[in-house]
């Protein structure tokens, strides 16, 4: 009886591109408690009719001077071309498109529902895979997708469902955010990641820009001043740079770099880890409890993860033992 061959180890450059996703989703957690400050301090100062206004100038700081640091790189200059712009507003649309639905749909549902309407991007990333390539996944990404899509979901708490408006806008979150997995996969392939993630972040800039003169007009006690005064704040400003440095600049260059070593599938499984991570964040500041669904939904989440990355391989083992013992 011949010996099975034995799987291919995973490349250098796949591990490498796990690890740095893994960083991404630590730095997408803490996310969270700064875009919550955020929030607050913008409700604080220009009211709750005033927020529309506040996540505009939020996300164009926060995108601005990321694309503005970004500048200091000399092969980033050297990359501007037609192609990295056409390739940074197709994926700035898509992230500036998935926040802005998020945010909104955030105001009507509570957190847990909105986690698990999000995590949904998981599923939406293997069903647009399947259409893109015209062939399901892997069973194993499969089910890691099914897996880390409760985990995500469940990690705060049962989410108590109903469909409405806000319900809507959060489930096409979850498609825009699977979009942007996609075009992210693409053109980073094509052009160079790092003049792509600048010209992305220029796109989200304007459109933070946008949404806030229409949240300054449609709620015209909101001026100029207010808005100035806000961006001064310690409250405001410095979640913001930490946003804007770590999960922008550096997160999501990562992201661009990494994420094209990966299948688009396998990358939104880890992407799904995030709530791990903004779980024990928000835990170790006091603003949330631990309860049985953390450990739940955790460890359903590191079973998808597991269950993606080591089935393919076990897969192939069983295969190739049951075909080394078939007669010939």
């Amino acid at each position: 009886m011949s010996t099975p061959p034995a799987a291919p180890p995973p490349s250098p450059r796949a591990t490498r591109a796990v690890l740095a996703l893994l960083l991404v989703t630590v730095l997408w957690g803490w996310t969270f408690v700064w875009m919550k400050q955020a929030t607050d301090a913008a409700s604080a100062q220009l009211g709750p009719d005033g927020l529309t206004a506040g996540i505009g100038l939020f996300m164009t700081l926060r995108f601005g001077l990321a694309a503005v640091a970004m500048l200091a790189l000399p092969a980033v200059r050297r990359g501007l071309t037609r192609g990295a712009w056409l390739a940074g507003l197709w994926i700035g649309l898509a992230l500036l498109g998935g926040f802005l639905l998020q945010m909104f749909g955030l105001s009507g549902v509570s957190p847990a529902v909105s986690a698990f309407l999000t995590s949904l991007y998981v599923l939406f990333t293997a069903l647009l895979t399947a259409v893109r390539n015209r062939r399901a996944p892997h069973v194993a990404l499969i089910a890691g997708a099914l897996l880390a899509t409760f985990g995500a979901g469940f990690i705060g708490g049962p989410p108590q469902l109903t469909f409405g408006l806000a319900e809507g806008l959060t489930i096409g979150c979850a498609f825009v955010f699977a979009v942007h997995i996609l075009v992210t996969d693409a053109f980073t392939k094509r052009e160079a990641p790092m003049p792509v993630t600048m010209t992305s972040f220029v796109v989200v800039a304007l459109g933070g820009a946008l949404t806030c003169a229409i949240g300054a007009v449609l709620q015209p006690q909101v001026t100029s001043a207010q808005l100035l005064e806000l961006a001064q704040s310690a409250e405001f400003l410095t979640p913001m740079l930490l946003a804007s440095s770590l999960a922008t600049v550096l997160a999501l260059s990562l992201m661009n770099v990494f994420q094209r070593e990966l299948d688009p599938v396998r990358a939104a499984i880890i992407y799904a880890i995030e709530p791990i991570w903004a779980a024990l964040v928000s835990i170790t500041l006091g603003r949330e409890t631990t309860t049985p669904w953390l450990f739940i939904g955790g460890a359903a989440l590191l079973l998808g993860n597991l269950v993606a990355e080591l089935g393919p391989t076990l897969l192939r083992r069983r295969s190739s033992l049951h075909k080394s013992r078939s007669p010939l």
